[in-house]
């Protein structure tokens, strides 16, 4: 989708994006403010924390705001001259502040309801596309809690449900080089024959763009997934090769899935189960801030998060077909930013001469 005019141009739209900071906030604060719309940018922790954000946009049009997630009146003071608000918020890790019910639904509901006190025209929510109350990973039962508490608070919601996302500062595709770069292995639970359908985070933010700028899109529920499907494992193997480190590290499956071999109604004792209730502990216990391996994939703390859900849509909502765009192969763009965690840099293989000090 084109919009008009440049970053020194007046789009006549106010957006207040919460979660700004994060990976996808800060590009949807990129794509309104090189448009000319003024964006708010709420935040809670140090005023550094935000000041990357002011380049997006000319001078005074990206405006930081502190707030609290828990304090309605920070809420309201950042969203009440606003003419949409987006809610990028969805933490994937637990804090001594927030668990994942305090970051995904509460924070969720306090945003809807500020808006709606406010009188916000229009209010978009950023949730997950395998969002399911039932699901065995408790950040995903989270996802589809947020949903149903902004929906009755505010019905006429657009809920967007992007799958998992990749992009430069992802923490899914960098933290599977993380492994093999530090530990020179990737864990894994389970076969990790999960279905998953990356999806570039700047084609999100494209599409929340074009919501923004198109109000004939609002209250629909868009599931947006990337062009092609892989098994996790698969994935985890292609980053191993694109990093240049086989023979170097290695793929570990730290517990079998047995299910296979467990009669009815037992599947809940196979060793991945009790593995990644394990892993999950500890991750929990152990806060990120202090040294030692990095996180498991996925969200840290909620290992079923990635290694037990499909993230695959239902095909029951639209996704980029209903903006108009053609979603961006993860196999397209990842190598620029995974070279950084090849051995000797992205040009050690390359030969300056011969060994005998001869030029080629």
């Amino acid at each position: 989708m084109t919009i008009p005019g440049g970053r020194s141009s007046v789009s006549g739209i106010t957006a207040t994006v919460l979660g700004s900071t994060g990976m996808l906030g800060r590009y949807v604060v990129n794509k309104l403010g090189r448009v000319g719309s003024q964006v708010i940018v709420p935040y809670r922790g140090n005023d550094d924390d935000v000041r990357h954000l002011r380049l997006m946009g000319d001078l005074g049009m990206i405006v930081p705001m502190r707030f609290h997630a828990r304090d309605m009146d920070s809420i309201s003071r950042c969203v009440e001259r606003s003419d949409v608000v987006i809610n990028c918020i969805g933490k994937q890790e637990l804090t001594m502040n927030f668990d994942f019910y305090g970051a995904n639904v509460e924070t969720a509901h306090n945003v809807a309801r500020a808006c709606k006190e406010a009188g916000v025209p229009r209010m978009i929510h950023v949730s997950a596309l395998s969002a399911d109350p039932g699901a065995s990973s408790e950040w995903v039962r989270r996802k589809a809690e947020a949903e149903q508490a902004v929906l009755g608070l505010y019905p006429e919601a657009t809920i967007v449900r992007p799958g998992v996302m990749f992009g430069e500062e992802d923490k899914f595709l960098n933290l599977i080089a993380k492994w093999y770069q530090i530990m020179g292995v990737c864990p894994l639970y389970g076969a990790c024959q999960n279905e998953i359908r990356p999806v570039y985070v700047d084609d999100v933010a494209e599409a929340i763009r074009a919501i923004v700028f198109d109000p004939t899109l609002d209250g629909g529920v868009y599931d947006l997934e990337g062009p092609e499907g892989y098994a996790l494992r698969d994935i985890v193997e292609w980053v191993r090769v694109a990093t240049q480190r086989e023979g170097l590290a290695s793929i570990r499956t730290i517990a079998p899935d047995m299910t296979a071999f467990l009669p009815e109604g037992m599947e809940g004792y196979s060793p991945h189960v009790s593995g990644m209730d394990i892993s999950d502990f500890f991750y929990r216990m152990w806060p990120q801030a202090l040294p030692g391996a990095p996180s498991n994939l996925g969200v840290r703390g909620d290992a079923n998060m990635l290694f037990g859900t499909e993230w695959v849509a239902s095909g029951k909502n639209p996704g980029f077909d209903a903006f108009a765009l053609k979603p961006t192969s993860m196999k397209s763009v990842a190598p620029e930013y995974l070279r950084h965690y090849v051995k000797g840099g992205q040009f050690a293989n390359q030969d300056s001469h011969d060994g005998s000090g001869t030029l080629t």
